[in-house]
Parts: structure tokens; sequence; C-alpha cells
């Protein structure tokens, strides 16, 4: 895959990806406007059903908390590592537009 290849998001959009020692690379698409989260969703990822617990979760967390610092899904610690991290490295390069 090309990874400088350019994707058409939509104004507030970012995406961020992170890295899960079971799946390999992982992205979220994060929503940011008036500094806050208004949504956050899994778009690429390569996780098990075990992952599956964190991709249904977590996200949902995220927003609610307004931050990547929440509590992993127990069972799917290295998937929610993933999401964080991609969330927080979304979360950057929104904080700095």
């Amino acid at each position: 895959m090309d990874n400088n290849k350019m994707r058409e998001i939509d104004r507030n959009q970012y995406i961020g990806s992170g890295f899960s020692a079971y799946g390999g690379e992982l992205e979220v698409l994060l929503t940011y406007q008036d500094d806050k989260i208004q949504d956050l969703q899994v778009i690429k990822h390569h996780e098990s059903e075990m992952g599956q617990w964190a991709l249904d979760e977590l996200p949902g967390k995220i927003i609610a908390a307004n931050s990547a610092d929440v509590d992993g899904i127990t069972g799917a610690s290295a998937t929610s590592r993933a999401i964080k991290e991609a969330t927080k490295d979304a979360l950057q390069q929104a904080r700095q537009n």
C-alpha cells in the first residue's frame, strides 16, 4: 500500500494510525471540532475476533471522555492500545490546526 496516497476527508477530520502487535496497522478517523471529539471511527484494522470488543466499545468511551486516556477493554489490550495510539496521533494533528 502506498502510504503517501492522499485521502479525501472532510473539514475537521483527521486520520491517525497506531500499531497492534497482533493485527498490524490500525487507523482511525477522528472528527474534532470546538476542542471536542465529535466522532471516532476505526477505518482500517486487521484485528481478530478478540479485538472486536475494543473496536466496538472503545471509540464510544473515548468520545464520552473527550480523551484517548481511557481504560482499555479487558481481553483486547493490544487492540485498545492501538486505538488509543491512533486517536492520540489524530488529536495531535487536529490541535496543530
